[in-house]
């Protein structure tokens, strides 16, 4: 390197006063024309690029077709070096910089750009060799848009394949620094640890957020799909969430990382609410709350990406107000408690529901054509009567609300409601009812 400046200062002392002749005269004035000019050219030194001797040199001014074989000062060197390092430095180097050819991207005159870049933008350039496949699609990276490879890519020489600046993800932590710190949570998604370029293309997308497949949904399941259990319900599930119906997974859940398990937004219970907000306002008001939904538990009853059963239930529950019981039909209610109350007409074991032995439960569940629902007298979410049982039950399609006022005694209790007559039932001492 230190020959070569040498090299240079005897060039601009030797030839300096025939360059200005190429650039003043009648040939070349275009190469003046550009608003950045390399340092050689504004100062009219041609000759500390292009060698020739005296007498060639004048041969050329006076017959300019007569000798065009110019010289390179640095021989098979690129002429670059001799002012600029040489940035082959790196473990992977960009092909016309391994190959010594600036100009294959700089004017080596001027241009109108600071870097003097070929083309009008710097993608230009890049794109004079690689495919343009990076700005055909719908949603384009910011650096992409504006034609700015240089942000992330080194376009000489870098130790980061694909000639990046740095590692893949400090290179996207150089924007996108609001997304390191949700990093730190105890659940991070396994393709964040892989690299942000296994979900998110760099360059353009046809989904938001530069997803790496058509939609959200997609990129998802191109994973999850090994879940056979989720993909069966995604795909092909009769009731469906609506939110993966739309194929909208990040409504429940963070796609990089988060501090509650299953990468949920926020506590299970917490995430449903979002949207079910007439059951958040019922629970928060309610005195008495279900199990489930007391301890965050929704997906204990439903399954939230989808179900054969109605309420996208995990378990069969019928939808009808009134029901011919069988075994199996509240399937999901006796997942938890004991179906014996439903299998004995008299019992003093199985249920506190009960005049005498008369067991009021099956009473309810086993009329004829017209059996109950757990549902017309409990409330699956919250309550404020005791044993969940609810203040007013919908019923008909009119939007009439059908009252139930249920007190509970030590030994029974009494119902006025919208079905019958007031009753009471006591199971020390039974209520001899007259109809």
């Amino acid at each position: 390197m230190k020959l070569l400046g040498y090299l240079f200062v005897f060039m601009l002392l030797t030839f300096n006063a025939y360059a200005v002749t190429c650039t003043t005269g009648n040939c070349h004035t275009d190469i003046m024309k550009n608003q950045f000019t390399h340092g050689p050219v504004s100062a009219g030194q041609c000759n500390v690029c292009h060698a020739a001797s005296e007498e060639n040199y004048k041969k050329h001014s006076e017959k300019p077709k007569s000798f065009i074989d110019f010289a390179s000062p640095t021989g098979d060197q690129p002429v670059c070096i001799m002012c600029h390092d040489n940035k082959v430095d790196g473990k992977y180097v960009h092909a016309p910089v391994a190959d010594g050819s600036c100009t294959t991207c700089h004017n080596p005159h001027g241009a109108n750009n600071k870097y003097f870049i070929i083309g009008k933008k710097e993608s230009d350039t890049c794109f004079q060799c690689h495919e343009n496949n990076k700005t055909v699609k719908k949603f384009l990276h910011g650096p992409v848009a504006v034609g700015e490879c240089a942000s992330c890519h080194d376009p000489h020489a870098s130790d980061y394949k694909y000639q990046l600046r740095d590692s893949e993800d400090k290179i996207c932590y150089k924007c996108h620094n609001d997304k390191k710190d949700d990093f730190n949570n105890k659940f991070v998604h396994k393709p964040v640890k892989e690299g942000c370029t296994k979900c998110h293309d760099p360059h353009n997308s046809d989904a938001p957020f530069h997803l790496n497949a058509k939609s959200e949904k997609e990129l998802c399941m191109s994973c999850h799909k090994e879940n056979k259990n989720l993909s069966k319900f995604v795909d092909t599930a009769k009731f469906q969430h609506k939110p993966v119906a739309d194929g909208e997974c990040a409504e429940c859940h963070n796609p990089h990382a988060s501090a509650y398990g299953k990468l949920l937004k926020s506590d299970e219970k917490n995430v449903c609410f979002e949207c079910h907000g007439d059951i958040a306002k019922r629970v928060k008001e309610s005195k008495y709350v279900h199990g489930p939904v007391a301890s965050d538990g929704c997906a204990a009853c439903h399954n939230v990406h989808g179900s054969d059963n109605p309420f996208i239930l995990k378990m069969a529950f019928p939808k009808k107000f009134y029901n011919q019981y069988v075994d199996g039909l509240y399937q999901l209610c006796f997942n938890c408690h004991n179906d014996d109350v439903l299998k004995y007409s008299n019992t003093t074991k199985y249920t506190g529901f009960r005049n005498g032995d008369r067991n009021l439960h099956y009473l309810h569940v086993m009329i004829k054509g017209k059996g109950r629902s757990c549902k017309a007298c409990h409330e699956v979410h919250a309550s404020n009567q005791q044993n969940h049982v609810r203040k007013s039950v919908p019923f008909g399609s009119g939007g009439w609300e059908l009252p139930i006022n249920f007190t509970k005694t030590k030994t029974g209790g009494s119902c006025v409601v919208g079905c019958h007559k007031p009753k009471e039932y006591d199971r020390l001492n039974p209520v001899k009812y007259t109809e």
